[in-house]
């Protein structure tokens, strides 16, 4: 909603210290009553947007009742607006009498006229001080034509937000339409922000031709900027009178880092609803951070409500180390008090005096251990075990304040100069800077030969003082300590080719060889001469590369010394495929090796390819020649995961797409239809990622939704294996909402994915 300056002094109980919460409507059990007595002894349903008039009454979207509450400010409720059926019926009468279809936001123009987005009936509804109910903008189709006309007659996509600016034009908020319309008081309705595309393009334009990603809660500032929770895109935007839009709050990245930096830098999850107090702070319904984030004149950022965890706690105690569920509608009155739609608690909570109150400050850091440990390692070898300290905080950490202390299991010892098992290190004289760096709380240890084989389990601790926040600050690390001594040669090691590649002419792709110690013996030939011939119609072409996948420090890889002969069709490449001789060359080594299909090659499979590795006896290659790259009907698709969510909860889900055989498929731009399972909905937001490829290739995918959130419609080219960037397998990541009336327990499997030509494939998801 939009705060005007006129509002009044709402009904937040008196006499409670500043910064303290209190619940002004809502029982915390989800459902309907009766109206006529205190708003804190009734039922509310998922609470979202809120309002404050000038006379200090409090307006409560409720959604799932169909209603629009009012507590006055002596703290009773009753009912404005909606007769708690959902649906449509009518304009022109009273408005308790008639329907509304999930309310979701409200605000107050400075006559008493109160806006109403009603969500699945596509409209924005005005009710008049006298109760009368119209509607002013949304013909009830979902969807968009154009500009320039009446509100009334045009289509609106699930209203969201709504807000007023000071000269009375209406904005609106569009979630699946990613707009935010105008009305202005001569009825005619346009687009002041989104192209109606979901995603983010950049900052610095005009706001009409940029993307935004189901824009939610609206508010104004004292200059006329509008700024927009941009829920998709986990920012806050703002855009300038003249129409231009930047970021104000969130750096694009879903999570939480912590206070006292700037906003723009920081991370925000799922922002639903912005307010302004008369001091220029812009206050943030974090939504999935569960908090209320703060956003001063000069864009720091801080915590006001909300400890992070999300559940319910007693109230009168300080807002910022209470917990609230899932954040909503923000409003504020002109004592400062701060109302917060505390949606998934079925309450109305507020927070005395915000507006003057001075937020906890936040830590000197925010620090966490990331373990280094092997899982196995060699008798009488050196290794390295403990942890890494970072930094993920606004402020740099003085390093005198951290000590890690390594037990040592008995029959581990220390390196040079260490004494006994209790390995300790302070990192005095040392800074970690905001945002980055590590202090290295790693030893060298290592296991006597006198060691018997099996596993050993030392202990971490990671200890600080001063006013630091440190997470995960004790760990168990266990090591497998075995006996073998390393093989030096090849012929100790299993070769074979991990992947065939399957290329139509001039095109590229790669395969893989496999180099595998088959009992986990150390093997460490030393640098030898690897010889590979290509297949028929096959050429080796671009650098090949090595890489360990198995290994505690993560991916370790990097280029292979190479030539080639015989016009590319030879691969001489200079190595040591050693495997299991340090923690870094754990388990097997895989050669990634690039090559072409020549332009007149005749499809077909050939298996006459070979790799001869040193004296190891020479193993097969193949390849396969294809007509052309394959079109959608080669595709496989499966759901990674099976989403759990509670009602009116968000959750997400993965969809794995991968090509038959690992072959190139390149169909081009097709419709891709996600039908949600019942009791289940779409939220909008969409994004692809390859993962197989260094460095992650990722977007947003462009996609809209059907039928109230129930079909998610994607258009993309789901491409494989046409390149370097798209190997192996494209993951699509799907948010998807329990719907409020969804059953707890039911597991339904009746969604759908239907990717263009191919068999819909079956889609589930489970309420919890």
């Amino acid at each position: 909603m939009a705060t005007t300056s006129s509002t009044g002094i709402g009904p937040q109980p008196a006499g409670l210290a500043e910064g303290a919460i209190a619940t002004v409507a809502g029982t915390g059990a989800a459902g309907y009553v009766s109206d006529g007595g205190p708003g804190a002894l009734t039922n509310l349903h998922y609470p979202e947007g809120l309002a404050v008039d000038k006379a200090g009454n409090l307006y409560i979207a409720d959604r799932l009742n169909h209603r629009v509450r009012k507590v006055s400010p002596s703290g009773i409720i009753t009912t404005v607006a909606g007769n708690g059926e959902a649906g449509y019926m009518s304009d022109g009468g009273p408005a308790v009498a008639t329907r509304l279809n999930a309310p979701v936001d409200v605000v107050i123009d400075d006559a008493g006229n109160l806006y109403i987005a009603d969500l699945y009936n596509h409209r924005v509804r005005k009710v008049t001080p006298s109760g009368i109910i119209t509607t002013v903008a949304g013909n009830g189709q979902a969807g968009y034509v154009s500009d320039g006309g009446p509100a009334i007659a045009t289509p609106l996509h699930h209203p969201h937000g709504v807000g007023l600016d000071r000269e009375g034009n209406l904005y609106i908020s569009e979630w699946s339409g990613h707009r935010v319309r105008r009305v202005n008081r001569s009825g005619i309705i346009t687009t002041v922000a989104g192209n109606g595309t979901a995603g983010y393009i950049s900052d610095g334009g005009p706001a009409i031709a940029t993307r935004l990603y189901c824009p939610d809660g609206l508010t104004f500032d004292r200059e006329g900027n509008l700024y927009i929770a941009d829920v998709g895109n986990h920012r806050v935007r703002k855009v300038t009178p003249s129409g231009i839009i930047t970021t104000f709050a969130g750096n694009g990245t879903a999570g939480y880092i912590s206070d006292g930096g700037p906003a723009v830098t920081t991370r925000l999850s799922s922002p639903r609803r912005v307010t302004l107090d008369e001091g220029g702070n812009l206050y943030i319904s974090d939504q999935d951070n569960h908090r209320i984030r703060r956003v001063d004149p000069d864009g720091i950022i801080t915590t006001v409500a909300g400890n992070g965890t999300a559940g319910y706690v007693d109230d009168g105690g300080p807002a910022a180390t209470t917990r609230i569920y899932f954040p909503q509608g923000l409003a504020l009155d002109r004592a400062g008090n701060l109302y917060i739609a505390d949606y998934n608690n079925h309450r109305v909570r507020g927070v005395t005096r915000v507006a003057k109150m001075t937020p906890p400050l936040p830590p000197a850091a925010d620090l966490y251990g990331e373990v280094v440990s092997p899982y196995r390692v060699q008798r009488g070898q050196e290794f390295d075990l403990g942890a890494r300290i970072a930094n993920r905080g606004p402020n740099t950490a003085d390093g005198q304040h951290v000590t890690v202390v390594l037990t040592l299991a008995d029959g581990l010892v220390g390196g040079p100069g260490a004494t006994g098992r209790r390995l300790t290190r302070t990192f005095t004289g040392q800074q970690l800077l905001p945002y980055q760096g590590t202090l290295d709380g790693v030893f060298r240890v290592s296991a006597p030969d006198s060691t018997p084989p099996g596993t050993y389990e030392s202990t971490l601790e990671i200890h600080y003082s001063g006013d630091l926040n440190l997470k995960d600050n004790t760990f168990t690390l266990p090591v497998t300590v075995v006996a073998p001594t390393p093989v030096a040669d090849e012929t100790a090691l299993t070769i074979y080719q991990d992947t065939v590649p399957e290329v139509a002419p001039g095109q590229r792709a790669t395969f893989t060889v496999r180099y595998a110690s088959p009992t986990g013996q150390p093997v460490n030939p030393g640098t030898i001469t690897q010889r590979f011939t290509a297949p028929t119609g096959f050429v080796f072409t671009g650098q090949p590369t090595y890489a360990y996948y198995e290994t505690v420090h993560g991916i370790v890889s990097g280029n292979l010394d190479h030539r080639f002969e015989d016009s590319g069709r030879t691969l001489i490449i200079t190595a040591n495929p050693h495997v299991n001789t340090t923690t870094t060359d754990a388990g097997s080594v895989i050669y990634t090796i690039p090559v072409q299909v020549l332009p007149d090659a005749t499809p077909g499979r050939y298996d006459n390819g070979s790799a001869s590795i040193g004296r190891h006896t020479p193993v097969q290659i193949s390849g396969k020649v294809t007509g052309t790259a394959q079109d959608e009907t080669a595709l496989h698709v499966v759901q990674v995961s099976v989403p759990q969510a509670a009602p009116g909860q968000t959750t997400k889900f993965n969809l794995e797409i991968r090509s038959l055989n690992n072959q190139p498929v390149n169909p081009g731009t097709i419709e891709q239809r996600i039908t949600a399972p019942t009791g289940f909905a779409f939220t909008g937001a969409a994004s692809y990622g390859y993962y197989n490829v260094k460095p992650y290739v990722t977007g947003n995918l462009d996609a809209s939704l059907e039928d109230g959130g129930k079909t998610l419609v994607i258009r993309s080219n789901p491409h494989l294996n046409t390149g370097t960037t798209d190997k192996t397998a494209l993951i699509h990541t799907l948010v998807i909402r329990a719907l409020p009336d969804a059953k707890p327990g039911t597991q339904p499997g009746d969604g759908r994915a239907a990717i263009g030509r191919l068999a819909p494939v079956p889609l589930s998801a489970r309420v919890l």
